[in-house]
């Protein structure tokens, strides 16, 4: 195992001999201790070990100054707000009027090193387990490593942060809400879509349409993971061998498409819908496909999940009655 990464300094080291000078002067004696030594003995530690990618790693145990390059919304969520984060995720639909105060660092594959060493964070999250940038970012405070796969379910990331923030209760909180949330809107949608109907989310670009499937993002995790709503055939082998998406050509999109489609098309004309493929859809002929926003339905934070599945919801019950 790796050895845990230390950021101890000169003033812990002179605490810890001075407390040993204390006990050898005692002479070993038996006497009760007073109170500021029952206080000193009882208080919480200020650093703790956590299991991450990289081996064990040293933290605080309650970080005060956090820059999130990635997971922003997630510590949101708990009632931390980083001090710094990548400008996509302050531009969020999903954060708006939680970000105030946060630093805009950059991307996260090209974060301003210099813009985050000023910021003095005593603990950095990231998405990216790049060599060199984990590298530079540990050389800064303790760097907390979740790849884009780590979570596939927005409970699991609100739990996992729980744990490294301190924040069970919070988070045991956020998912009871979450799952209230999932429940109501299931109740919104039921007898809308058939027990024997299927629902397909899908990208439309240029040539061709990606069939999305196990992935987090553009509203799959709410589709399928939450509100439980049927894929094709296809579409659920792709999901049990573990694909987040596959691209397929116009002549093959019937094999995947279900009786409701869910677009992500967020470059406007790239998608030939008046093509006679398309068209043959019956998802198509029968008005039921729903467009989604990229900037609502891309993000894929527990903030951006949870406002997806009511979104989808909505987005059903407002078909039903125009139907």
């Amino acid at each position: 195992m790796q050895k845990a990464k230390r950021y101890v300094g000169f003033i812990s080291l002179f605490t810890a001999l001075n407390i040993i000078l204390s006990a050898c002067g005692s002479g070993g004696s038996t006497a009760p201790s007073n109170g500021s030594d029952n206080e000193s003995s009882e208080s919480s530690p200020a650093t703790r070990i956590v299991k991450t990618v990289n081996g064990d790693l040293e933290i605080p145990a309650e970080p005060k100054r956090v820059v999130a390059q990635g997971y922003m919304a997630t510590l949101l969520a708990l009632g931390v707000k980083p001090v710094g984060a990548p400008f996509w995720d302050i531009e969020s639909p999903h954060v708006q009027g939680l970000v105030d105060g946060i630093e805009d660092i950059g991307t996260i594959d090209s974060s301003s090193i210099e813009k985050i060493l000023s910021l003095q964070p005593d603990l950095i999250v990231t998405l990216s387990n790049d060599k060199q940038i984990y590298e530079q970012l540990s050389k800064i405070a303790p760097t907390v490593v979740y790849t884009y796969d780590t979570f596939k379910d927005a409970r699991d990331e609100i739990r996992e942060f729980g744990k490294l923030l301190g924040k069970e209760e919070e988070a045991e909180a956020w998912v009871a809400d979450f799952n209230e949330t999932v429940k109501a809107a299931k109740a919104q949608i039921e007898g809308i879509i058939g027990k024997d109907e299927t629902v397909t989310v899908m990208g439309g670009f240029d040539k061709g349409l990606y069939i999305y499937a196990s992935g987090v993002w553009r509203g799959v995790q709410a589709v399928y993971s939450h509100l439980e709503l049927t894929p094709p055939p296809r579409v659920q082998e792709m999901i049990e061998a573990g694909k987040d998406l596959e691209k397929v050509s116009f002549e093959l999109v019937p094999e995947f498409a279900g009786d409701y489609i869910f677009l992500d098309s967020p470059q406007e004309g790239l998608l030939d819908r008046e093509g006679s493929v398309w068209n043959t859809l019956d998802a198509v002929k029968q008005n039921r496909v729903f467009d989604l926003d990229g900037d609502y339905f891309w993000p894929y934070d527990p903030i951006a999940i949870k406002a997806q599945v009511q979104k989808v919801a909505d987005m059903l019950q407002e078909w039903k009655k125009l139907k």
